[in-house]
């Protein structure tokens, strides 16, 4: 995993150089910028990180800023700063989707815990996605009777009832199974249920169990911390 990162949207350079002081002092790589538009024309932000975002910026309002970055699939946590705040702009901005909203000036005890609290939560965050991408990886390898066999299992289906449920013999569910061991890399179907599950929506594609669809109903699965490249 690559080193966290905090990255503060703010028009005030001499705020900027402070706050990065600040941030820099227990180790943390920050990257400042003085208008909004080259943090947004980011190719992308491969690191847990946390965005320092000001409500009022040149040209823009930053919750206008903070919509943007939901619209592009970024899920850093965003900590808003304001020297001209108010409750309605609060709530905006956390209905916007900011994890917290602070007052200038700033206190830096309070700042640093903060920052350091979602740094920690988002590489939590990150650690879990890389290991959905793995799961993910490993089932779009999956042939479609093997997902309708998965999701059986993910059911708690026996082989005889999955194997009416898909009008095959039981032979052949079987062995189906057995390949989605060997595909998944792991040892034992109570290994396979538990990691498929552990990122539940690992599939962009509903896997189904029944005769006329593949499924009875069947649950969609997806992974819920899933993150589109940043």
């Amino acid at each position: 995993m690559r080193e966290p990162a905090v990255y503060i949207v703010d028009d005030d350079p001499g705020l900027n150089a402070s706050l990065a002081a600040l941030f820099r002092s227990v180790g943390l790589r920050t990257e400042m910028f003085q208008h909004p538009q080259p943090f947004l024309e980011l190719a992308h932000i491969s690191r847990p990180s946390c965005l320092l975002l000001d409500v009022r910026l040149p040209g823009i309002n930053g919750i206008d800023v903070l919509e943007q970055v939901g619209r592009i699939g970024w899920t850093m946590p965003v900590v808003m700063i304001s020297g001209h705040a108010d409750v309605v702009m609060a709530v905006r901005a956390l209905h916007a989707g900011a994890r917290d909203f602070l007052e200038k000036p700033v206190n830096d005890t309070v700042l640093l815990q903060l920052v350091q609290h979602w740094i920690r939560w988002d590489s939590q965050n990150y650690a879990c996605e890389v290991i959905c991408d793995s799961i993910r990886a490993k089932l779009a390898t999956l042939t479609e009777r093997e997902q309708s066999v998965l999701q059986c299992m993910l059911r708690g289906q026996p082989n005889k009832v999955a194997a009416h449920a898909l009008n095959l013999s039981v032979k052949a569910v079987e062995g189906h199974r057995i390949n989605l061991l060997h595909k998944m890399g792991v040892q034992s179907p109570v290994e396979l249920v538990r990691m498929v599950s552990s990122c539940p929506k690992a599939t962009h594609n509903p896997m189904r169990c029944s005769r006329e669809h593949g499924g009875r109903g069947g649950a969609e699965y997806g992974c819920p911390l899933s993150r589109k490249p940043r």
